[in-house]
């Protein structure tokens, strides 16, 4: 059984990597688990539309029956999910049976803190389904216009619950909701592309299923006027401009790219993001501004040329309508002490580097390190390095900077970069590698102790620079050494 905390969704993720001995891949917004071992095949991803609003989608198959227990916290989730392919049995802690959620069916679960849920998947059966997890604490307050719809609308549906906790919905077969959920689970990208094209469709699932559960029948099938494949070729179309983002991209440009006609081409961007084409594009571009910002230490103007604008004001309307904060304050939020940024990265030692070397890299990191309020933990192992620093985004971005132009190692890859709410290391640790693979992480003033070797088999010259291996080491790293916000 796989005793699962409610946490953020990607922490719940970093708990099943763990568990499945999985890789796990993240990105600005998303994550996706891919399995590929003696546990099952296939992948779970999260995509963030904004705090308070997140896709889990399962495209998988377990090898064995997998239980989850489920330990509901403090903030009161609503879940709303969709079953494409598979089924699932769910009971709450107080009940003896098991309920069927059956495939292409609605249901929605609503927690009630200090309780549990069973969840039991079957054995050989693929499983395809899209959970929407809503926050209501993290939707108040927000000037966010679409936040603020969504808040009034769940309050105004669940009026007539709130005294139901926890609360159960098993909704009917509904076809029209699972148009939008296949396109959910069957996108597997978690760039921002990817993301554009799965929040058109989870803004579109989620307005399917309230309308089920507030009309509570069967609904009509829904079918798109346009070919599965001329709607594959417009999930491209965000490649294109992004490749091309300072250019003029008007419905006639794009329309000849993909050579369909202006009204096909509306239609089709209507149907998967639902907006409009000139909204897509600009959608597209402050996703990429908001990447940017996230990401580097570009001011606002130079992003807000690097996206195609020449106004800076008309710029910031734009970013302040997509995501509710205008830019200047999205780059000032990073900046603040009490939000922790990490970069964790991969890379080869030089060949003339030697003990010494490695020692007075250790050395000097601590010391510069303390002053800039810096902490982390450094891996060395068969002239690899791996290390992960979190700190300020101000003294982070700009160390790893000077770390990428140090000749004493090559071929750095960034592992992963972003910010978090708080520190897993409260002081700067050298973790060491035994010669048999065993990492010994001092942490806490206590050992942890990791095998390499049953994380990635036996460990060879091709393995040891793995990316694979390195993902995994930083997921077991945040699971099992995160530090309690009372801790520091």
């Amino acid at each position: 059984m796989l005793g699962l905390e409610e946490k953020s969704p990607l922490e719940m993720l970093q708990q099943f990597a763990v568990y499945f001995d999985a890789n796990l891949e993240e990105s600005l917004g998303a994550a996706t688990l891919i399995l590929n071992n003696k546990h099952g095949e296939g992948s779970i991803s999260l995509y963030e539309l904004f705090p308070g609003l997140t896709a889990w989608v399962y495209n998988i198959t377990f090898n064995s029956e997998l239980v989850i227990d489920l330990k509901f916290s403090s903030d009161r989730p609503y879940y709303f999910g969709y079953h494409v392919s598979g089924f699932q049995m769910q009971k709450f802690a107080d009940e003896t049976e098991y309920h069927k959620i059956r495939q292409g069916q609605n249901f929605i679960l609503i927690s009630e803190p200090g309780t549990s849920s069973e969840f039991k998947m079957s054995s050989g059966i693929k499983f395809e389904s899209c959970y929407l997890i809503l926050t209501p604490s993290l939707l108040k307050g927000s000037s966010h216009n679409t936040r603020k719809r969504l808040e009034q609308n769940l309050k105004e549906i669940f009026l007539q619950i709130s005294g139901e906790r926890p609360y159960r919905y098993f909704g009917d077969i509904d076809a029209h909701t699972g148009t939008f959920a296949e396109i959910i689970i069957k996108n597997t990208r978690i760039d921002l592309v990817g993301r554009l094209l799965t929040e058109g469709a989870i803004t579109n699932l989620l307005a399917a299923q309230i309308e089920a559960h507030d009309l509570d029948h069967q609904t009509d099938n829904f079918q798109p006027k346009l070919t599965k494949s001329e709607l594959s070729k417009i999930t491209e179309l965000g490649d294109y401009i992004r490749d091309n983002i300072d250019d003029k991209l008007t419905i006639s440009v794009l329309s000849k790219y993909l050579g369909f006609s202006p009204r096909k081409l509306q239609a089709g961007v209507r149907f998967l993001y639902g907006y409009s084409v000139n909204e897509y594009v600009s959608n597209v571009r402050m996703e990429v501004a908001k990447e940017l910002i996230y990401k580097t230490n570009k001011s606002v103007s130079e992003i807000c040329y690097m996206v195609g604008y020449s106004s800076r004001s008309h710029f910031s309307n734009l970013f302040y309508k997509r995501f509710g904060i205008l830019p200047s304050k999205y780059k000032d939020s990073f900046y603040k002490d009490t939000l922790m940024y990490e970069v964790s990265y991969r890379s080869i030692a030089s060949d003339k580097l030697n003990e010494s070397d490695v020692q007075q890299i250790i050395d000097v990191s601590r010391i510069n390190n303390k002053k800039n309020n810096i902490t982390g933990s450094l891996i060395y192992y068969k002239n690899v390095f791996f290390q992960l620093i979190e700190g300020p985004k101000k003294e982070v971005l700009p160390l790893y900077d000077k770390i990428k132009e140090d000749e004493r190692h090559t071929d750095v890859i960034t592992m992963w970069s972003g910010s978090k709410p708080y520190r897993t290391f409260e002081k700067w640790d050298m973790s060491i590698l035994s010669d048999d693979g065993m990492l010994s992480i001092q942490h806490q003033d206590r050992v942890k102790k990791l095998n390499l070797e049953h994380l990635l088999g036996e460990i060879d010259e091709n393995a040891i620079v793995s990316r694979n291996l390195w993902r995994k080491v930083r997921t077991i790293i945040n699971v099992s050494g995160k530090v309690s916000k009372s801790e520091l």
